[in-house]
């Protein structure tokens, strides 16, 4: 019997997506600095990153559950399951019950969804909301890192994050990174890397 398709992109303004129940508090082992991938779908990302660096603790929270279990079967599979954990949630309401203020040194968002019609922009996950919430939860320095191969919505992101006077961009005003600042790489960037697609890569500071 086949499996069951995921579907690749799913609308977070969905009625039973806006009430989920059971949405943990995501904590860090004392001491460990706390990576979270928001819309981590698999979190390959965050598993090379928990090889990459070892002494840190990985979180991903994705809106697919099916895509969670996946991907902690998969952690499990290369004894993982210590450093990396997916968690399903909403990021566009659950980030205050995600996580507490000041507990995450950094957050990755690679590659949200684009929604291209103009009536499904609302549904982009990068809006002044978000930024607010990761700012909430974001140690003092703490990072955000953005990558899409979407000009727009790039522009997008970074207009929401320029025009909030809590994070600063690691270079200067409305700059874009040339390349990474990280060896692991999320599956789509692989993707684009291989098939010489321009990534738009942003990089902001906790002020």
């Amino acid at each position: 019997m086949s499996s069951r398709r995921v579907r690749q992109h799913v609308n977070p303004l969905r009625s039973d997506l806006l009430s989920i129940d059971d949405v943990p508090r995501v904590e860090g082992p004392p001491g460990a600095s706390l990576e979270v991938e928001l819309g981590s779908a698999e979190a390959h990302f965050l598993m090379d990153r928990a090889v990459e660096t070892p002494d840190r603790h990985y979180v991903g929270i994705e809106i697919r559950i099916e895509m969670v279990h996946k991907a902690n079967r998969e952690a499990a599979h290369r004894g993982l399951a210590g450093k990396v954990r997916s968690v399903f949630a909403n990021i566009s309401v659950d980030m205050p019950r995600l996580f507490a203020p000041h507990s995450v040194s950094r957050f990755f968002v690679n590659f949200p969804d684009p929604w291209f019609k103009e009536r499904q922009h609302k549904r982009r996950v990068i809006d002044p909301s978000l930024v607010d919430d990761m700012l909430d939860a974001l140690v003092d320095g703490g990072e955000i890192y953005v990558n899409t191969d979407i000009f727009e919505l790039a522009l997008d992101a970074m207009q929401a994050l320029e025009m909030n006077p809590g994070v600063r961009n690691v270079l200067s005003p409305w700059t874009f990174l040339r390349q990474s600042v990280f060896s692991s790489r999320s599956r789509r960037e692989r993707q684009c890397e291989r098939d010489g697609t321009k990534i738009w890569r942003l990089a902001y500071r906790r002020a």
